[in-house]
């Protein structure tokens, strides 16, 4: 990308240089033509309205307007002159100046698209640059959200570890009751089977019994104790991996974020240094000339010269025409002369002869004044083709003068760069060569010093007594140190004296160069300018790398807590590892322990199936042996003695029944508190529904948005947001209830066991009803707790339905919707569709006008026919022959006119129908265009631009709409024209009849023939009045085109005029096309 910018930056500035020369060049041809102009202004002053008039209707013209944009009207050739479509080739000297000049438009577009271009490029520039800050905040929020969640599931996981610990502690404590418990009882029955009473071995099978109960309730918690530890290892193990991962993705985005912002801010100095440019590209287009104001005058000198050769073209067809009326009514006045010679009478003749005279003198008159008009414009050439010499002339003068004195741009601005460079890298050089020799002359100078210490201390050892040994190791030492530093120093002195020999080459070259710059290259003070700027550039990029530097350091700072955060997770985890090795037994362990459990267990159940077997035995002695009842009731008293010496008495017993009681009041308590919580949940239930109601209401408001403007990404996130989090606290809240049935059902057993403890303990001392009630009591509660639970599902399945119904309303919804993409490509299509009626439309009036043009030559055929019928009216005797011929002629005439009125007709009906279809499509796109227009009502302030352009173009749609029904009604007066002019026919083929009727019997015109007279010369009135009606409708148009020609021409133009001509502009390329 850095290569591929910094050859569009080569390319660019290269593109500038060539259009700063060709603005130069521009201002110095314009300052002459401005002065040229104003000299010669006086006499072109008149023509330019009409020159801009013919020009808008039909010749080829550039709107110049305050967007400077120029956009050609094309003519058609056949309507084009010599002169219009060759402009200015009046001589082979000349074509060389339009070849410039062609040129020079050529490079002033090619340095308009330059200039867009690099704006464009600005614009992409600044819109990567925002595009990459938003992923840059994106990515950060994405960092600290992250951080958050996993904080949070840290947190979450310690709690349940907690948790965790707390049950394994208790079941730790249950266990060890039970083994205590189990060894009691083992030690107890081991005592009692020695004795071999039957009953104490049924309570002891019952006692066992609930102690297996126990146990595997006690097993099942260890077993779900057991996952749940597994489950929180895995999840731990999870996090470790997700902080882990989450480390390297922090890593990774900083070193993204590093690389983005220093692209930001190469892209930034790009970026300023494009709008440096560009400004001074501003500048110097501020400084030169407007080159439409060149161009205008270009374009209206060679419309003058155009329209004054089309004019004198036109001048000397109407001279050939009216030379051609002349001899053709000479002819015809010969050829009447000879046919009525011998019938017409003498007064008659000399009437005809006296207005043919008329008519020679007026076509005399008009021959005069029309050739004294094309000897003025002869004139008016000729002066116009010495002045084009002379423009020419100074052209080429001013190219001479350009080429002599100025020097090319690119050259100089070559030399310049490369002038800088050797400067900048001799520099670099000098201050690198004058600091290794401060460094050496310092070096230089701690050796002198070291040298002197050395000859000091010396000196005060020779003074001061030594031994010979000593003072022979010192001196020996002295002299290797004192050979060391010599070489060093004559290494030095070499350095120093290579260092000064480079630093006088570079000297001399340096003021070789600084000659050569003097002579030839920039002054001192451009120099220092530039200097001055680069200063400036230095201090912005070194601030940028110190506000970097800012940056980075922040960016270390929290790299440093991330990375402490880290650790102090790592040590939490340690810590944990630690606990879970000291506070908790290892699988192992438990592993044997509880199969030491279970072989006791299966010992247990080894002599359970004994004692049931003798217990069998016992009782079908107790059946046989009835009668020895007595002695049996002896040692009955003698077991109950030892019951109430080892087992609690009645006392005890009631002790129990009332802790019984008291726990059935506690569990009523908690009922009742249960019966509250499911009140709570109701109401919880109902709030669900009122927020159900709250959310359907807002998905119908969402429905209506969509409808008018798309729900947006970021809104329906946030509204499957919402649902998953209402889904995940009903999910939460049926867990929870879940759990406490479970709790309850746990408590119900125990206190079910419990009531079987004492019922079999002291089944003498309980009454079956009080038993029954209890029952009953602990049945009826079960019964209202599934119940409540049954209501909670049914909530819960409510919930969730309504919340699936939505999303698939969301679903529905986002599926019916239409995106904007595909809103702007249809309304894409309608415009095309609108554009393409509007071509068709224009087509229409082309043919209506042609239509037009067909029925006034119509109108001059029946003005022709009428001027005949007076003729003969106003003839006394007419030869039979000749009334004949002509009568055939104008039955032929009217003939081919019927023709040409009924194929006239077909294609009028068959335009109108076209009409009506393009009508019917248009009111079907207008319908469809206010559907869309209903929807687009409430899309963002983006939208709005596009909307002010769409009511333009409804402005202009209307204006082509009131244009279409006024032409319309053209068309219907034009229909009725027809009619008449077709009754008129009908009565003129009457009053041929009549004519020819009145031939035979009288030559004597009658009333009725007069009273047609006057009717066609009031319709002929009629005709003249809407023909003077539409001569001065088109001249009120042409001065309302002159006016916003003059003013476009002054460079002030409204928004709406211009809409308009680039409209007309279009439609006429695409008829050209």
């Amino acid at each position: 990308q850095k290569d591929e910018l910094k050859k569009i930056l080569t390319t660019k500035e290269k593109q500038q240089e060539e259009s700063i020369r060709t603005i130069e060049a521009l201002k110095a041809k314009l300052k002459y033509y401005e002065v040229d102009f104003v000299g010669s202004g006086s006499n072109f002053g008149n023509s330019k309205y009409i020159s801009f008039l013919k020009l808008a209707v039909h010749g080829p013209m550039y709107v110049t307007c305050q967007t400077c944009k120029q956009v050609p009207i094309f003519v058609p050739i056949y309507l084009q002159s010599r002169s219009m479509l060759r402009p200015l080739e009046l001589s082979l000297p000349n074509q060389s100046s339009s070849s410039e000049k062609e040129t020079l438009k050529k490079e002033l577009d090619n340095m308009r698209t330059c200039y867009g271009a690099a704006r464009e490029e600005i614009s992409k520039l600044q819109r990567e640059l925002s595009h990459k800050v938003s992923e840059c905040k994106a990515l950060a929020s994405e960092c600290e959200r992250t951080k958050v969640e996993s904080d949070g599931q840290i947190k979450q996981l310690e709690d349940a570890l907690k948790d965790v610990q707390k049950r394994m502690f208790d079941s730790e404590g249950k266990v060890k009751q039970m083994q205590t418990h189990f060894l009691a009882l083992k030690d107890h029955l081991t005592n009692e089977a020695a004795l071999g009473n039957g009953k104490l071995t049924e309570e002891l099978k019952d006692q066992l019994k609930e102690m297996k109960m126990k146990y595997e309730g006690a097993s099942a918690e260890v077993g779900k104790l057991r996952n749940q530890i597994k489950q929180n290892e895995l999840l731990v193990a999870e996090f470790k991996r997700d902080e882990g991962r989450l480390v390297e993705e922090n890593k990774r985005l900083q070193k993204e974020l590093v690389k983005l912002e220093m692209e930001r801010d190469k892209r930034g100095r790009n970026v300023v240094e494009l709008e440096g440019q560009l400004k001074e590209t501003a500048a110097k287009l501020a400084r030169a000339v407007a080159p439409e104001k060149f161009e205008n005058m270009k374009s209206l000198l060679s419309n003058e010269v155009n329209e004054k050769a089309r004019k004198l073209a036109e001048m000397e067809g109407e001279h050939e025409k009216l030379q051609a009326e002349v001899l053709l009514l000479r002819r015809e006045s010969e050829s009447q002369k000879a046919k009525l010679a011998q019938h017409v009478k003498l007064e008659d003749h000399k009437q005809m002869r006296s207005e043919f005279e008329q008519k020679k003198e007026e076509l005399g008159k008009t021959i005069s004044e029309l050739s004294q008009k094309n000897q003025t414009l002869q004139k008016e050439l000729e002066r116009l083709q010495i002045d084009n010499k002379m423009l020419k002339q100074q052209i080429q003068m001013l190219k001479t003068e350009i080429k002599s004195q100025n020097v090319p741009l690119k050259i100089h601005e070559e030399l310049k760069k490369t002038n800088d460079l050797t400067v900048g890298d001799l520099t670099k050089k000098l201050f690198e060569i004058t600091k290794k020799y401060n460094e050496s002359k310092a070096e230089a100078e701690k050796l002198l010093a070291e040298k002197n210490s050395l000859s000091e201390t010396i000196g005060h050892f020779q003074a001061v007594y030594l031994s010979p040994e000593q003072h022979k190791k010192e001196v020996e030492a002295l002299k290797s140190n004192g050979i060391e530093l010599e070489k060093q120093l004559a290494e030095l002195r070499k350095k120093c004296d290579d260092e000064q020999a480079k630093v006088c080459k570079l000297t001399s070259e340096n003021a070789v160069i600084r000659e050569t710059l003097r002579d030839q290259y920039v002054l001192a003070t451009t120099h220092e300018e530039i200097k001055t700027v680069l200063n400036n550039t230095l201090e912005k990029t070194n601030r940028e790398l110190s506000d970097l530097k800012e940056k980075t350091e922040a960016i270390k700072q929290e790299f440093m807590r991330v990375s402490e955060e880290n650790g102090t997770l790592k040590n939490e985890a340690k810590l944990l590892q630690n606990q879970l090795q000291t506070e908790y037994i290892s699988l192992k362990d438990h592993e044997t322990t509880v199969t030491t459990l279970n072989k006791s267990m299966q010992e247990l159940q080894e002599n359970n199936v004994v004692v049931m077997a003798e217990y069998k035995r016992g009782q079908e002695e107790i059946l046989q042996l009835h009668a020895e009842i007595e002695a049996q009731k002896k040692e009955l008293d003698t077991i109950q003695e030892c019951i109430k010496s080892k087992y609690a008495q009645v006392a005890s017993f009631e002790d129990r029944e009332q802790s019984f009681e008291a726990t059935v009041k506690e569990l009523k308590a908690q009922l009742q508190e249960q019966a509250q919580k499911c009140r709570e949940s109701e109401e919880e239930n109902e709030k669900c529904k009122e927020e159900n109601e709250k959310l359907k209401s807002g998905v119908l408001s969402i429905q209506n948005d969509l409808q008018q403007n798309y729900i947006l990404a970021e809104k329906s996130r946030e509204m499957e947001k919402m649902f998953a989090s209402k889904m995940e606290e009903l999910n939460k809240q049926l867990r929870e209830l879940l759990q406490k049935y479970t709790g309850r059902k746990g408590e119900r057993e125990e206190l079910q066991e419990s009531t079987k403890q004492p019922v079999t303990m002291q089944a003498q001392h309980l009454s079956v009803e009080q038993i029954d009630a209890l029952k009953k009591a602990l049945g009826h509660t079960i019964e209202d707790l599934k119940e409540a639970l049954r209501s909670k599902k049914e909530c819960y399945d409510r919930e969730t339905l309504k919340v699936g119904e939505l999303q698939q309303e969301l679903s529905d919804l986002k599926k019916s919707s239409m995106p904007l993409v595909e809103y702007t490509r249809m309304k894409e299509m309608l415009e095309q569709e609108i554009v393409a009626i509007k071509d068709r439309l224009e087509e229409k009036e082309k043919e209506n006008q042609v239509k037009n043009e067909k029925i006034l030559k119509l109108q001059s055929e029946i003005q022709l026919t009428r001027q005949a019928l007076t003729d003969l009216e106003s003839k006394e005797v007419i030869d039979i022959g000749e009334y004949k011929s002509m009568k055939s002629t104008l039955e032929a005439q009217i003939n081919s006119i019927a023709e040409n009125l009924s194929n006239m007709n077909k294609k009028y009906e068959e335009a109108c129908e076209e009409a009506l279809q393009a009508k019917k499509s248009e009111l079907s796109l207008k319908d469809e265009k206010e559907l869309l227009q209903s929807r687009s009502c409430s899309i963002e302030q983006e939208i709005k631009d596009q909307k002010e352009r769409c009511d333009k173009s409804l402005t202009t749609i209307i204006d082509l709409q009131k244009r279409i029904q006024e032409s319309a009604k053209q068309v219907e007066a034009k229909d009725n024209k027809i009619t008449e002019l077709l009754n008129d026919v009908e009565r003129l083929k009457q009053a041929l009849n009549g004519l020819s009727q009145l031939t035979y019997t009288t030559g004597i015109p009658s009333k009725r023939q007069s009273q047609q007279v006057e009717m066609l010369q009031n319709q002929v009135k009629t005709l003249q009045q809407q023909l003077a009606d539409a001569k001065r409708q088109h001249q009120e148009v042409v001065s309302v085109y002159r006016t916003h020609l003059l003013s476009a021409v002054q460079g002030h133009m409204d928004e709406d005029v211009q809409a308009a001509l680039l409209q007309i502009i279009r439609m006429r390329q695409g008829l050209v096309c």
